[in-house]
């Protein structure tokens, strides 16, 4: 098949959010356009409500590629609802009967013309799999510099092996732009939902309960990191603090294949880390009584290097 020549049924549905990514944008439709195949693909492309120049780049690259940029526009930001509507509104935009799925937020990009080809090949051959990532060099929004912390120094170094549950869990280990997983996943039935605040992991881990998950040792995309990012903006931070301890618990319920010990220590911690976003005393107490439940050795420690840090702090004064 030759460079953008699409003919049939999409065999990859790609999703991409897009919200006030207008600096990044075309980059990341570039990356879509570009990708050489032997089968179509599609890229359902969302705007979501954004009130920068993002809508009009897209409408630009659906009017040039129609075949494979399918846009939606909102009037209303769904993201902020946390409800599920924007995963609803995107799993219902796909074509009925794509095989794939893969993921690339607006200010994300690909920058290997046979990324698709080459994950789709391996999940064709190894019918054991549901899912496949890749490495990703991260770069900061504003300089473009590269990030050698993390999660850039993960992200860079990942192997070509399997990757386990507990593994994925305790290290975030997946470039959002680097995944492409079985459509079948995307439909794992899931307990208590409203739980849930961030989509990726919970993917992850469908993905990993239905089959093999493999890494692959090839550089083909990058990872921005910036401020108002869905995942590593900081004005979402008081949010995640709040829910995260239900959000693990999500997790714990879902998915049995985490090492349990793994994920009560998490779940320990988170209600230890809310402690002091809370403003009434009992909500406290009991934030501090249910992370010694999950993990009393863990809250043990963390006490007793409290109780040390605040009598330091009171004979130095």
């Amino acid at each position: 098949m030759e460079k953008n020549s699409q003919q049939g049924v999409p065999l990859v549905s790609i999703q991409c959010l897009v919200y006030n990514h207008e600096p990044y944008l075309r980059q990341c439709l570039d990356g879509f356009v570009m990708q050489k195949t032997t089968f179509p693909f599609e890229a359902i492309v969302h705007d979501d409500a954004s009130t920068d120049g993002s809508a009009a780049i897209i409408r630009e690259y659906a009017e040039k590629y129609p075949d494979i940029i399918k846009p939606i526009y909102e009037t209303e930001n769904q993201y902020s609802k946390h409800d599920g509507s924007l995963w609803r509104i995107m799993d219902e935009a796909m074509h009925p009967d794509s095989k794939y799925i893969a993921l690339c937020e607006g200010d994300d990009y690909w920058t290997d013309p046979k990324k698709l080809q080459c994950q789709v090949d391996f999940l064709e051959r190894n019918i054991e799999y549901t899912m496949c990532f890749h490495r990703a060099n991260t770069i900061f929004f504003d300089t473009g510099e590269e990030n050698n912390t993390f999660p850039g120094n993960v992200f860079r170094n990942i192997q070509n092996r399997d990757y386990a549950s507990t593994e994925l869990f305790e290290i975030w280990t997946v470039p959002t732009a680097s995944m492409l997983y079985r459509k079948e996943c995307q439909f794992y039935p899931l307990k208590h939902r409203y739980k849930m605040l961030y989509g990726d992991i919970v993917r992850v881990l469908s993905c990993a309960s239905l089959g093999k998950i493999r890494g692959l040792d090839k550089m083909m995309s990058v990872y921005r990191i910036q401020p108002n990012g869905l995942t590593f903006g900081s004005g979402s931070n008081y949010r995640f603090v709040m829910c995260s301890p239900e959000h693990y618990m999500f997790i714990k319920d879902n998915f049995p294949n985490v090492n349990k010990t793994v994920i009560n220590r998490a779940i320990s911690y988170r209600f230890w880390e809310r402690v002091s976003y809370q403003s009434n005393f009992s909500l406290r107490m009991r934030d501090y009584k249910n992370s010694f439940k999950f993990d009393f050795w863990g809250s043990s420690k963390r006490l007793l290097y409290l109780l040390r840090f605040k009598l330091l702090r009171f004979l130095h004064s």
